[in-house]
């Protein structure tokens, strides 16, 4: 079969490989879609601390059932993959928090992933059936469902003033969420003109492209002075440091959705004010 394979920072090859066997108990799959996350490209570029090479990466796939000899999913099945194979034995894992299970093994990281014709998965409980939807479409699952996940903890709902901090692909999901979980007002900083342009018109009930002093006057105005209830960075590319913490109502609720570049990951601000300001 044809893949997609990553041998090394910066090479990425499209080649022929061995199509994979169906494992005992497990599931062929033919992929019918894959996306490519920003951490996909930031694996090219840099490498991963989980990578191994050479790997096909993926995790974002949408595939449907060649071959099985499982009850739980038919062939013909159109399914989403989930991409994390746990342990399923620590305490993270019997307290349904199997992403943090420190065994977990990734597909596209430490497994190959859906950047190919074909997939076996060991599992079939990592499959979701579907029905019948669009597989492009569904590739989206695993990305909105890390919103659902952040939103959840930051209590995300009715009469909420949200800021989200980066215009791409997560920002308009957490944007779409946000909405659909009753925040009143949906506020967007994003730097980038060529990335705005591509920003869905209506999404966002403010829009900064901060210069000087612009983003904190949009919050401002959009929040009657009040502050961000909730702020969700959706780009690496910003520093959480007291410039964003001094957006937050008090009582608000900031969470490190996107990982920090290495140089940016030091956390300078205030305790106190984080302290006094809850």
């Amino acid at each position: 079969m044809k893949a997609a394979l990553m041998r090394s920072p910066g090479v990425l090859d499209v080649d022929e490989v061995d199509d994979p066997l169906m494992p005992k108990g497990g599931v062929l799959l033919k992929v019918r879609a894959c996306a490519v996350c920003g951490t996909d490209i930031k694996m090219l570029e840099v490498g991963h601390r989980d990578l191994t090479y050479p790997r096909i990466p993926g995790h974002e796939v949408t595939a449907q059932v060649l071959d099985t000899d499982s009850a739980m999913v038919r062939k013909g099945d159109l399914v989403q993959v989930w991409p994390g194979e746990a342990c399923g034995n620590c305490v993270h894992c019997r307290t349904g928090n199997d992403h943090l299970c420190p065994q977990v093994k990734v597909m596209g990281f430490n497994t190959d992933g859906g950047m190919a014709e074909m997939m076996a998965v060991a599992d079939p409980s990592r499959l979701v059936p579907i029905g019948k939807a669009d597989p492009v479409l569904l590739t989206l699952a695993e990305p909105l469902a890390c919103c659902i996940n952040a939103q959840e903890k930051l209590r995300v709902g009715e009469g909420d003033s949200v800021l989200i901090l980066g215009g791409g692909p997560m920002g308009c999901l957490n944007a779409l969420l946000a909405k659909r979980r009753g925040a009143e007002r949906v506020m967007l900083s994003e730097p980038v003109l060529e990335r705005l342009r591509h920003v869905p018109k209506g999404l966002f009930d403010h829009v900064s492209q901060p210069k000087g002093d612009e983003l904190e006057e949009m919050v401002r105005r959009g929040t009657d002075g009040g502050g961000a209830d909730v702020i969700i960075p959706c780009t690496p590319n910003i520093r959480l440091d007291h410039n964003v913490l001094k957006l937050l109502a008090p009582g608000g609720r900031l969470c490190v959705f996107s990982g920090p570049r290495r140089e940016d990951s030091p956390l300078p601000f205030d305790v106190r004010d984080v302290h006094y300001r809850e």
